[in-house]
């Protein structure tokens, strides 16, 4: 062998050596001085407890352990646990070399920190002192302490100290906990009745407890005990045949309750959902089922209580549609508070067909049919400031190309519809033209902002608009997505969990609050005024609440999709998305697999009739002990929001119109420097006119003649032709361009060009006839003041001085108006009452608003969308 070679051996031989007294010297330094508290291993077990945003006690999950002895433990459990787990375990040191060099190798290699490797005390020390969490830090520390656990305690007192932490699923702790749950047997004194299937069936569950769950998935559960029992046959615990012979029984599990343990008996839809939103957030089920901490929630025990009536005691079957047994429409409530977003109450399934650590369908997507509507195009049309309440929408039935022809519920619906009705009544043609003008893109954009789970393919189609999206929402998306509404346009992301503090009293978890502004407060108000249309008079009259202000928005999803559905009666979900000024709740009911044996019908009724229903009925217990409340501004007008209200808003735009038609603010402004007078108005009227401008010089002697100025199709004029120191009274009257007849009534301005005295008894007044304003000064001869009866109406003063001119204040005129914004009378002229709109007894005008009280039609009721 060459000299080089041997070298080079030799160096790799020293580096591999050194290498070695390296590795053995830091696991010596660091069992001897890393701190290892044995009485954590000592400690009593404690429940895990859950507490209310008041700090009131909800529950607590699993029991106060009090631990079985080695002695307890049946052999064939403990034989199964360490044929499976760690078959060395009583011969070996507490390290699987070869199992940790194989995991830490292929754990560098693939960078997956997938690998396991674990001893039995390595496992109770990831229990006890350390997290699920999986660092190369924390698999170290799990090494160190599983030798620091092998040298403070016997092989025995290690067994029992894993079989009593080790979860077991369905919030069972230990072996003692989970022969309870599934098998109901007490350990304790029927320690001998535990059969070897069983035994092999809990040992197999500590690897993965939820994956393995023979409730929940009763195959994966049969799959690994029988691979536990080959196990155990394999190292000589058992024969091949007592195994196959095992392998052939039946897993015969069911859920039994053990004592202690009241989160599954008090609060089976909250424990549910507690823990599928922990262990979404990283925190397992199976972290937080060992015990031991404390879980401070923003769940309101009197909403909770609620969602548990109607999801859970039965009293409420009747708002669910279908049969009441066998597979029933499953269905799922989500109810938050708008201003914080906090989590109040929860239910993920109703009792019938309940699965503890089940489907959660809180988190369940489906298509959310019209409910998206206030989300997807109306909130943004609004938004944009190009659209009302009262905006005409094209309902027509129309291609929007590609063939894509959205029907509405109902047939033979009017063709023109204002943007109120088209929500109210839930048409789905109006609504996909309106996504139309405002842009898919800007309906999409806000919506996504908004919480809504949108995919590029979704800015596609128009079909999003009533409800067709690629993945669907969630009631968690939908309560976010609503509460934009009811907090000022401030949308508040949905959140359960304050603090979660451990054993040691350190913080280990917490939400982090998230709120964003995605619309003006005046677009929530306005929809928020849409939406209680939608209750007070449209497809969510079940939700109402006496007293209460109630806003919100059904959904409905037809079994069969396109023009020639099979099944237009069949119905796959129903929505109700919706909002008192305090709570917020997204209710959605479905079968779970929806085909022709498993589907809702539109009669009796829509099935988001009964969603809205099944909300009322929450927020009524909820809210029971509470003083009503209603939003800052209250619905629509009935009328505009019917099937006849764009011709209601057309008669109303055009008496306004003609309520305003004429000229109005006219004035005149003397020029010194150019010596003119500059002449202004303002004016509307439904036809064209041209407008006729004369002037009159008042003076000592009355009134002179009408002189023409001009005549001009705009509103604005010069007079050049004036001289200065003199008192002029301009009028401007429309006329009709083709017939010179006079259109409407003159107005009338007076202007001084310079300075001018008037002469005694004269005055000048504000109206039409030229007198002593005030008639104070002598004489008072014919001072008649301004009587308010031709325009302009605005501050005519009536006059005061007395027709033989020796007493003033006794002009009886008074101020009398006829339609102008003022004209009040003197003391002693009281001003007339008159009977044009917008006159009152004291002369002063008001615009007229026209109300039609609401009603019922009832073409209008019982339909649901």
């Amino acid at each position: 062998m060459p000299t080089l070679v041997r070298r080079l051996i030799s160096i790799v031989a020293a580096s591999v050596i050194a290498l070695v007294v390296l590795i053995a010297l830091v696991f010596y330094l660091a069992v001897r001085f890393m701190p290892f508290q044995s009485a954590e291993l000592e400690k009593v077990h404690q429940p895990t407890i859950v507490y209310a945003n008041d700090g009131s006690k909800l529950m607590t999950l699993g029991s106060q352990n009090t631990d079985l002895t080695y002695q307890q433990i049946p052999k064939t459990l403990q034989n199964a646990i360490v044929a499976t787990e760690d078959h060395t375990f009583w011969t070996n040191s507490g390290i699987d070399v070869k199992s940790i060099v194989r995991s830490m190798t292929v754990d560098l290699f693939s960078r997956s920190l997938a690998q396991g490797g674990s001893t039995i005390p390595e496992q109770l020390a990831k229990m006890v002192y350390l997290t699920d969490k999986k660092t190369f830090v924390r698999k170290f520390q799990q090494v160190i302490l599983g030798m620091q656990i092998e040298r403070n305690f016997t092989k025995q007192e290690i067994l029992a100290d894993y079989l009593n932490r080790v979860p077991l699923g369905q919030s069972s702790v230990g072996v003692e906990q989970g022969a309870l749950r599934y098998f109901g047997l007490n350990l304790k004194t029927e320690g001998n009745k535990l059969t070897l299937p069983q035994a092999a069936l809990l040992a197999g569950l500590g690897q993965a407890p939820s994956a393995y769950d023979p409730i929940a998935h009763p195959q994966a559960a049969l799959e690994r005990r029988n691979q536990v029992l080959e196990n155990m046959a394999h190292w000589g615990y058992i024969t091949e045949t007592q195994a196959k012979k095992a392998e052939k029984t039946k897993l015969g599990v069911k859920f039994h309750n053990f004592p202690g343990d009241d989160g599954w008996s008090s609060q089976p839809l909250l424990t549910n959902f507690l823990l599928d939103y922990l262990s979404k957030k990283g925190l397992t089920p199976e972290e937080v089922q060992q015990g031991g901490l404390k879980i401070y929630t923003t769940i309101s025990p009197t909403v909770q209580s609620a969602v548990n009536q109607v999801f859970w005691s039965g009293k409420y079957n009747s708002d669910f549609p279908g049969p009441t047994s066998g597979t029933v429409v499953q269905g799922a409530g989500l109810f938050i508070d708008p201003k914080t977003g906090g989590i109040l109450g929860a239910a993920g399934s109703r009792q019938q067909g309940y699965t503890a650590l089940g489907l959660d369908r809180i988190y369940q997507s489906s298509s959310p049919g019209s409910s998206i509507k206030p989300v997807m195009e109306y909130a943004p049309a609004l938004q944009s400031g190009n659209w009302t309440y009262t905006s005409v929408l094209d309902n027509e039935p129309q291609d929007f190309g590609g063939g894509y022809e959205p029907r509405n519920w109902e047939v033979g619906g009017p063709s023109k519809v204002t943007l109120q009705y088209a929500l109210e009544e839930s048409q789905n043609i109006a609504s996909v033209w309106l996504l139309q003008q405002i842009g898919i893109k800007t309906g999409a954009d806000f919506a996504k902002n908004d919480g809504i789970p949108l995919v590029s393919a979704d800015y596609q189609h128009l079909g999003i608009a009533i409800g067709g999206l690629t993945n669907g929402v969630t009631p968690m998306d939908m309560a976010g997505a609503y509460s934009a509404f009811d907090n000022n346009g401030v949308r508040s992301t949905p959140y359960l969990i304050n603090k979660i503090i451990n054993a040691s009293g350190q913080q280990i978890y917490a939400d982090k609050p998230s709120q964003t502004q995605v619309m003006t407060a005046q677009t929530a108000t306005d929809m928020t005024r849409l939406m209680q249309d939608v209750v007070d008079y449209g497809t969510g009259q079940y939700a109402k609440l006496n007293g209460w202000g109630v806003a919100g928005k059904t959904g409905t999803v037809q079994y069969d999709t396109g023009l020639n559905g099979d099944h237009p009666n069949w119905i796959r979900d129903g929505w109700f998305d919706g909002y008192t000024p305090t709570i917020l709740g997204s209710i959605h009911i479905s079968y779970d697999q929806t085909d022709a044996s498993h589907h809702m019908t539109m009669t009796p009724e829509d099935p988001s009739g009964n969603a809205a229903k099944i909300f009322q009925d929450v927020i009524a217990l909820a809210l029971a002990n509470q003083t009503p409340q209603q939003f800052s501004e209250g619905p629509y007008p009935y009328e505009t929001g019917t099937a006849d209200g764009v011709n209601y808003v057309s008669q109303q735009t055009q008496t306004t119109q003609t309520q305003q038609a004429g000229i109005k603010n006219f004035t005149g402004t003397y020029d010194a420097s150019d010596n003119q007078v500059k002449l202004s108005w303002q004016a509307y009227f439904p036809t064209a006119v041209n407008y006729s401008v004369t002037r009159t010089q008042i003076s000592a002697g009355g009134s002179g003649e009408a002189v023409p100025v001009g005549e001009v199709t705009g509103t604005t004029l010069t007079d050049t032709n004036v001289q200065v120191g003199q008192t002029y009274q301009y009028t401007v009257q429309a006329t009709d361009p083709n017939s010179g007849q006079a259109v409407g009534s003159p107005v009338t301005v007076t202007v001084q060009t310079g300075n001018t005295t008037p002469p005694p008894g004269a005055g000048v007044g504000n109206g039409t006839t030229p007198g002593d304003d005030n008639g104070t000064t002598p004489p008072f001869d014919n001072g008649t003041g301004d009587n308010g009866t031709t325009p302009p109406f605005d501050n005519g003063a009536g006059g005061t001085g007395d027709d033989n001119g020796t007493t003033p204040g006794n002009d009886t005129t008074g101020g009398n108006t006829t339609g102008g914004t003022s004209g009040s009378g003197s003391p002693s002229g009281p001003g007339q009452t008159q009977t044009t709109p917008g006159d009152s007894s004291s002369g002063t005008g008001s615009a007229t608003t026209l109300f039609v009280p609401p009603g019922t039609d009832a073409n209008r009721r019982g339909h649901h969308h």
